[in-house]
């Protein structure tokens, strides 16, 4: 057995001893054997500060060495009982041990440890995610979304399905709901709050997993997640950080019968039939604001590491981020004529590179005048005339407008990966900004919606330029 097994051990056991936050006497002396069974020595148990329950199970499972998973199994469950008491808490991280390490268990999943701040709901929260949409496996959930919650809720957890909570804010008068919104936040501007209501209202599963757990909370392993139940199952420090520990079972159209196989398996593990069970429900003219609801609301009104749109207003001469409720300071049309510029040349981008031979002088002539015409046409667009666009084939004229326009993205706080909104040169010389064009939307003139960049005029006029 690697040192590292003996670590990971180590870890798996300290978090069952420390569970129930209660240490028996019967535990300890459970606990002083199992070290002696595995070499577990004081270097050793110090060294399990810095792995993570997830990691620890992960060493176990991929160790190879037979009859390891059953044997730890087998001393986790007598150390569970062993001081004839197997509390809720402690059956939470053992329905999580089970699933990892019986070969034999009717459910299927992973452990998933992540940093509190980042992502934090109540412990016994049984939450439904999804990387991408699933048919099958929703259309049974809204079949059985009483009977899956009953269930899970009599064994002590809450049932969480996005589309339900959504569908109660749609139910809401928009404007008290937006009210409610204002008063958590009140920093955020009218057009902010607009955005923020929006938002909620189309919220998905898929978007959640993505847009909010993935990309703002960090937890990238969730990003390509299949259906799942995301149930907590306690926390725990690594170092001095506290982190909260996660099951995550697989579900798919039968998840009525997985939640019976895993509510089973969990309460035969009590050694009490009486617990507390919360029957708080959302009604008609109340809204949660505590555990995941509170968490909810507080991802969207919290405005950071956000996948924003951007928005193209020339007629405003504006440019505007609007998930994040902010917008390009300091810049003049010039500025937004090239970012806008850069944002229509897409993956193409734009190569200043004078070339070195006189055969490849004509090329570039004709390029550079097809780039100059299509930034005039962008210039007047943002208030400017047409013929007094700067010319961008000259560096001394060029940069000092990229560097503005650097500044100013570069100051924009609370975006994801933001160096995807900036502009950035690439080793072949070409200067782009490497933005998904389906998040890029132009204000009409005509109409009260934005459309896609693609479907804008200011689209249309810099594609006439060949």
């Amino acid at each position: 057995m690697l040192k590292s097994h003996k670590v990971a051990i180590a870890r798996i056991l300290a978090d069952l001893v420390k569970a129930d936050r209660i240490v028996d006497t019967r535990e300890m002396e459970c606990w002083r054997n199992l070290c002696l069974k595995y070499g577990i020595d004081r270097n050793i148990r110090n060294e399990t500060r810095g792995v993570t329950l997830a990691d620890a199970l992960a060493a176990i499972c991929d160790s190879g060495i037979r009859g390891l998973r059953d044997d730890l199994l087998f001393d986790c469950r007598s150390m569970t009982v062993s001081d004839g008491f197997c509390a809720h808490s402690e059956a939470l991280l053992m329905i999580a041990l089970s699933v990892l390490l019986d070969s034999s268990h009717p459910c299927s999943g992973e452990i998933i440890s992540i940093p509190r701040a980042g992502f934090n709901i109540e412990i016994a929260t049984a939450l439904y995610i999804e990387g991408s949409y699933d048919l099958r496996t929703n259309e049974a959930i809204q079949t059985h979304y009483r009977s899956i919650f009953k269930e899970l809720q009599l064994a002590g957890f809450h049932f969480i399905y996005i589309p339900k909570i959504i569908e109660h804010y749609r139910h809401t008068d928009p404007v008290l709901l937006k009210d409610i919104l204002s008063f958590l936040a009140p920093s955020i501007s009218d057009a902010g709050l607009d955005t923020t209501y929006r938002n909620l209202m189309n919220m998905t599963t898929e978007g959640f997993c993505k847009d909010l757990l993935c990309n703002k909370c960090g937890i990238t392993q969730l990003r390509d997640t299949v259906p799942s139940l995301l149930i907590k199952t306690g926390n725990s420090y690594v170092g001095e950080a506290p982190y909260a520990n996660y099951l995550r079972i697989n579900v798919d159209e039968n998840i009525m019968a997985t939640v019976r196989t895993f509510v089973d398996r969990f309460t035969e593990m009590l050694s009490v039939d009486t617990y507390v069970v919360s029957t708080s429900e959302e009604k008609a003219s109340q809204f949660h604001f505590h555990g995941f609801y509170k968490q909810l609301l507080d991802i969207f009104l919290v405005r950071r590491n956000i996948r924003s749109t951007i928005l193209l207003n020339p007629y405003k001469e504006e440019i505007l981020f609007p998930d994040i409720d902010s917008k390009a300071m300091g810049i003049h049309r010039r500025e937004r004529a090239l970012y806008s510029l850069l944002l229509c040349q897409g993956k193409e981008g734009i190569d200043f590179t004078l070339p070195r031979s006189a055969d490849a002088l004509a090329s570039y002539n004709r390029r550079m005048k097809r780039i100059q015409q299509r930034y005039a046409i962008l210039y007047g667009m943002f208030g400017g005339e047409r013929e007094n666009a700067p010319d961008l084939s000259v560096p001394e004229i060029r940069r000092p407008i990229f560097s503005c326009l650097k500044r100013s993205l570069k100051n924009l706080k609370g975006l994801y990966n933001p160096g995807d909104y900036s502009i950035t040169k690439g080793p072949d010389g070409v200067f782009a900004v490497h933005i998904e064009p389906e998040l890029v939307y132009v204000s009409q003139l005509h109409g009260t919606e934005p459309v896609p960049l693609r479907e804008s005029e200011m689209y249309r006029r810099w594609s006439q330029i060949k």
